[in-house]
């Protein structure tokens, strides 16, 4: 008996061909189809160096020929018996092995664990111990998970998002010649849902009241970040990890430069993950203020077991160091919990202050030149093209006050001291901003461990 490994002569509409076994023996021939469609040049090499999994898929392959003809000579196989043994095919790339070994290739830490969790979760759902290729491709598969997801209470919207991420995985596959034919999510599996039109407004009596209702230090810290994000000009949880600190007089950042005055410390990020426009945001005493009494709080709550995510005293206006790709799972894990902890007094999410901030913004009446600085609708090459002008950072600098005003941000701020001294807090003789030596800064851990004591632990901390 003789097993060549080939190619079939028919080719797919995708102009693909079928991995094939050619069975030859004395009065007998058989071809066997694998399962498998290639490109025929892609067969011809012998490595195909752009696609680690087609490679393992021919290398399986050739194992199962092997022990097919092992068998059909050591166990004197039937022809019938051979055939049924290679038409059961090989166990060919497990989703989450072709996820795990070349999916994720060139993809962020954050990005890789989030593919790997819909295949997770596709066979929890499943009740799989691993899923294939053909597992999918069947569309009853999909509706039987969506069945089963939405019976166990998952959110249409994330049962949305995993079959959508689950399409990416498969039109992946089909690129590398894993399938076929490309996978297609059944029609009406996808729900849209219904888009409010109506925003949630920000009003400081109910923030107040949020902040009076708080029975512990880890609700009033949660408040208190809700607020930095927003009087800081919208930001995302991601957006106070890797903000940048600048300082005009010390660092040359040209738009900086454009849009402040020489003494400014400005903060600068990404106004989104997606894409490549930055923020500037001016800091005034005001936003010190909520910087300095954010950072002090997670020194008294992180300081002992995770010092390590806080940046040096010495930066003063930065709050953490870590970076959210390498500790992907603490950054996930931190901001779950302080989620949950705002949401036992208040009613938005660490992600509306993004748009609570817009909102405010767009009631101010303002020049368009500065409603695209401050909406930050302009790339720094346009910014940059603009004259240097003390009228033009003038008015930057009033409508980012404006909004502050209208926010009563520092009045909130006033708030949050009031009430952590109720709970056993007073930070009103404690300055971080004031702290120049090691010794100055021990003495102030030394002060603030006292208000460690009777706090609640949690699973995060």
């Amino acid at each position: 008996m003789n097993i060549k490994i080939t190619i079939s002569s028919y080719k797919t509409k995708e102009n693909k061909r079928a991995i094939i076994y050619d069975c030859s023996a004395k009065n007998y021939r058989k071809k066997i189809n694998t399962g498998v469609f290639v490109e025929e040049e892609q067969f011809k090499n012998s490595e195909i160096s752009n696609s680690i999994s087609l490679n393992i898929t021919l290398e399986k392959l050739k194992n199962k020929k092997k022990i097919a003809l092992i068998k059909y000579h050591a166990d004197n196989w039937s022809t019938s018996e051979l055939e049924n043994y290679l038409k059961k095919g090989i166990d060919i790339y497990s989703l989450e092995e072709y996820v795990k070994t070349d999916f994720v290739k060139n993809k962020s830490p954050i990005t890789a664990n989030d593919y790997l969790n819909v295949v997770r979760v596709f066979k929890k759902h499943l009740k799989k111990a691993n899923i294939y290729f053909n597992d999918i491709l069947d569309e009853n598969t999909i509706f039987e998970f969506k069945y089963t997801a939405e019976k166990k209470g998952l959110k249409i919207s994330s049962i949305n998002s995993y079959i959508k991420k689950m399409a990416v995985i498969m039109n992946r596959a089909h690129k590398d010649s894993l399938i076929n034919k490309r996978f297609v999510i059944p029609r009406l599996i996808i729900e849209k849902r219904q888009k409010s039109t109506t925003l949630k407004s920000f009003n400081k009596e109910k923030f107040i009241e949020a902040v009076n209702k708080s029975e512990d230090l880890y609700q009033v810290q949660s408040l208190s970040l809700f607020l930095m994000l927003v009087v800081c000009g919208g930001m995302t949880p991601s957006n106070l990890v890797n903000y940048k600190v600048i300082e005009n007089k010390k660092q040359k950042d040209l738009v900086g430069s454009i849009l402040y005055d020489e003494n400014s410390i400005i903060l600068k990020y990404r106004k989104s993950n997606k894409g490549e426009l930055k923020k500037y945001i001016k800091l005034c005493h005001i936003k010190m203020k909520i910087i300095e009494l954010v950072k002090t709080l997670f020194y008294i709550t992180h300081q002992k077991k995770y010092p390590f995510i806080i940046s040096p005293y010495s930066n003063y206006y930065s709050i953490f160091d870590f970076d959210i790709h390498k500790d992907h799972n603490l950054y996930r894990n931190f901001w779950n919990f302080y989620q949950r902890k705002i949401k036992e007094n208040y009613d938005f999410k660490f992600s509306d202050a993004k748009n609570v901030y817009i909102q405010k913004l767009n009631d101010i009446e303002m020049n368009r030149k500065v409603s695209d600085i401050l909406f930050s609708r302009l790339n720094e090459a346009e910014i940059i093209s603009f004259q240097k002008t003390k009228n033009l950072q003038e008015s930057v600098e009033k409508y980012e006050k404006e909004i502050l005003n209208r926010f009563a941000a520092s009045e909130l701020i006033q708030v949050i001291k009031n009430k952590l001294i109720f709970l056993g807090i007073d930070l009103t003789k404690t300055s971080l901003n004031n702290i120049k030596t090691p010794l100055a800064f021990s003495d102030f851990i030394q002060k603030i461990s006292k208000y460690r004591i009777g706090l609640k632990n949690s699973s995060f901390l």
